[in-house]
């Protein structure tokens, strides 16, 4: 039966007929799904026995063509791996079932008693691996006489040579793990098994016409050393599209694919990288830049579907990946922008890198005389907005309209009056509610007529725009230079030498020096009680948010220790953080609570790990009872008190800061899941008084005392007084 190009067709109709057969032509490599360090057929048996037996399975398309010589064999072209696996999976059931369930897909009776005893599926990439393949269904599929796979190789038919024969020792190796996979299967579950591959399992068959075609497409599957893939399977759909305008549009997509094998990822990791990969890659971009609304955009972005070749054009295409190899191959460097490179482990680029290739290869199409530079400079502008603009689509819940920022780049350039990007700065400003690149834009313009200037000018943005802190938003410093590159140099220099990230100590030294600037914004308020000394989170709204004071700051001839130095102010709440450089060294994530002159400065994010309590210049430290044995909680600090709760009675100890000086409080009834301190009525003994009304009635209190360190030491009087009063007869005055 010559099989039609186009039409699905089962197991059971491929392997079938008096003289039919399934040739592997000598163009085809080495059957390899079964070798051990690669073993395919575990996973895809594993797989056949999961699925559905009730429904058809169409397992992707096979190539072949037929010659005038043999017309009644099909040279297969791809497909070998699963029909070769597939032909060992029905020759191990037909052993398991008795010699005859499907002896009719192994050979023909013809073949068995008449002929040469030909299988269906003929191996002709070497003589070893044709005879052995005979030799296999005829002495081990078809007839009893050896008892596993294991012994195969000691038959007296077993030639010397079919063990160098790689097709042969994979096949071996197949044939074992499948008998292994199906050795606990019932007879019921291999029948229904056979009668699923063999009846309901397809292929969709297409012809390629000629060897010469086939070779060609064998070139392309072997370059990657996989079956064909869906990209791979799209090759023919676009010949036949596109060959009455495009003669030699095979030439053509055989160029592209070459091309992405040439660059595909050559770096370590868990699985070969193939030219798959980077085709997926920029398929997906051609298939954005023709979307025809933000929706389609929208959901094309981590689409992997079909792609459309009937709406798009070969000649489309190929002009398109014309535009990527040049993007590609072009230097980014000088600018610090990314290479123009398709993620590992992904059949898409990332939205932010969508954000900057895809304005930039509409660019290239539209301005076919842009030079390079032209092109840099676009790539440039979309990739520095990618950094601090939240470049993803989204759908807004409201409306439930869909929004896709690459989409709307594109648009832009669909809209630019000219080449220069320059232009771009009105549609900027009516579509992107940050300012911040057209407020650089217009100051390049004032050297617009200088090109060596403008040069200069824009790589001394780039680099500004670099900075881990300013992270592509440099408008502030635009801003203070007024249209003077030498100023805005100025400017950036100094900013670099101080904000210099690598430099631990130095930016403490830096946040030290600020908080003697009295800047309203600065320390960042996170939260009304929540502050932040500078991070990289927070450092650009700083900046933004206190121009004028950084400005002058930047502007300031004094060191950062001279400024710390000359700071007098004692009563300002960060005194002791700006003369005592532990403590802002001591907050690792940089942030503090605060309430009035009392500040929490946190080790970390959280409360449970370690902070200290500042208020006055007086440090109190988290471990301020620590050494009492776990009797008293750890303490916290709530606008203007601070208190210990103990862990052994109901009582807690209060520590109120207040404009004088400090408070303490002792009192019962927070904790009534323990028992009472029996020494609450003498707690007078310590100086304490007994307040009889208001908020503290029936509370012991301390009168005001004037000095942190003092405050400090009667608390832990205190503290060690209750610790003690059970195991003392007598306690005397402290």
């Amino acid at each position: 039966m010559r099989l039609n190009s186009g039409e699905n067709y089962t197991i059971r109709q491929l392997l079938c007929g008096d003289n039919d057969k399934i040739m592997i032509p000598d163009l085809q490599r080495d059957y390899c799904w079964g070798n051990p360090e690669n073993n395919l057929v575990r996973g895809f048996v594993e797989g056949l026995l999961s699925l559905d037996k009730s429904q058809r399975i169409t397992m992707g398309l096979i190539y072949g063509y037929y010659n005038a010589y043999t017309p009644e064999h099909l040279q297969l072209c791809d497909g070998q791996q699963r029909l070769t696996t597939i032909f060992l999976i029905m020759g191990v059931l037909n052993r398991k079932l008795g010699f005859s369930a499907y002896a009719c897909m192994l050979m023909s009776s013809f073949e068995l008693e008449e002929d040469d005893q030909e299988p269906y599926l003929q191996y002709a990439i070497r003589e070893s691996s044709l005879y052995f393949l005979s030799d296999l269904t005829v002495n081990y599929f078809l007839k009893d006489g050896i008892d596993s796979s294991e012994a195969i190789d000691r038959q007296p038919w077993f030639l010397n040579e079919y063990r160098l024969d790689p097709t042969v020792c994979s096949m071996l190796s197949a044939i074992k793990t499948i008998e292994e996979l199906l050795n606990d299967v019932s007879q019921e579950d291999l029948l229904a098994l056979g009668d699923f591959i063999a009846n309901k399992l397809e292929f969709l068959f297409y012809d390629m016409g000629t060897r010469e075609n086939g070779e060609e497409t064998f070139v392309i599957i072997n370059t990657t050393g996989e079956p064909l893939s869906a990209t791979q399977n799209l090759k023919p759909l676009v010949i036949d599209q596109n060959l009455a305008v495009v003669p030699d549009v095979a030439q053509r997509w055989e160029e592209m694919e070459t091309w992405f094998w040439t660059h595909r990822n050559q770096i370590d990791t868990e699985y070969p990288h193939t030219a798959e990969e980077g085709m997926n890659c920029f398929l997906n971009l051609v298939r954005l830049l023709h979307c025809k609304s933000e929706e389609q955009s929208y959901e094309t972005i981590e689409d992997n579907g079909r792609f459309p070749y009937k709406e798009i054009s070969f000649r489309e295409l190929y002009e398109v990946f014309l535009v990527y190899r040049n993007l590609y191959e072009m230097d980014f460097s000088e600018r610090m922008d990314m290479p123009v490179r398709y993620p590992s482990k992904q059949s898409f680029f990332q939205q932010e890198r969508i954000y900057a290739i895809l304005p930039t290869m509409q660019y290239c199409l539209r301005f076919r005389e842009a030079e390079d530079e032209d092109v840099k400079r676009i790539y440039h502008l979309f990739s520095n907005m990618a950094r601090y603009r939240d470049t993803n689509r989204y759908k807004d819940n409201r409306t439930g309209s869909l929004y896709s920022p690459s989409f709307r780049a594109v648009q832009m350039i669909k809209d630019m009056p000219t080449k220069d990007y320059l232009s771009l700065a009105s549609i900027l400003d009516d579509r992107i509610d940050i300012k911040e690149e057209p407020e650089k834009m217009r100051f390049i313009e004032s050297y617009q007529n200088l090109p060596e200037i403008r040069r200069q000018v824009e790589l001394l943005f780039a680099k500004a725009e670099n900075h881990t802190v300013l992270n592509g938003q440099i408008a502030v410093l635009v801003g203070w230079a007024e249209s003077d590159m030498n100023r805005f140099r100025g400017y950036y220099q100094r900013f670099e030498a101080l904000w210099n990230v690598e430099d631990l100590q130095g930016m403490d030294l830096l946040r030290r020096a600020l908080l003697t600037r009295g800047m309203s914004g600065y320390p960042y308020s996170v939260t009304p009680n929540f502050v932040n000394f500078g991070n990289k989170n927070t450092w650009q709204a700083i900046v933004k948010n206190n121009s004028d004071d950084i400005r002058s700051f930047l502007e300031d001839s004094h060191s950062l220790q001279e400024m710390i130095d000359e700071f007098r102010d004692t009563k300002n709440k960060w005194y002791a953080f700006i003369k005592d450089g532990s403590k802002m060294q001591f907050s690792e994530y940089k942030n503090s609570y605060v309430y009035g002159d009392v500040v929490i400065d946190m080790k970390k994010e959280r409360t449970s790990s370690d902070y200290m309590i500042v208020h006055r210049n007086t440090v109190f430290s988290k471990n301020l009872l620590s050494s009492h044995c776990g009797r008293w909680a750890w303490p916290w600090a709530n606008e203007d008190c601070l208190w210990y709760d103990s862990n052994i009675y109901n009582l807690t100890l209060d520590l109120f800061f207040f404009p004088d000086g400090y408070r303490i409080v002792v009192w019962e009834g927070k904790l009534p899941h323990l028992k009472a301190f029996s020494g609450y009525r003498q707690l007078g003994c310590l100086g304490l008084e007994q307040e009889i009304s208001g908020d503290w009635n029936g509370r012991w209190a301390t009168p005001v005392i004037s000095d942190g360190e003092e405050a400090m030491k009667i608390y832990m009087r205190i503290a060690e007084f209750v610790d003690n009063y059970d195991t003392k007869e007598q306690y005397q005055d402290i």
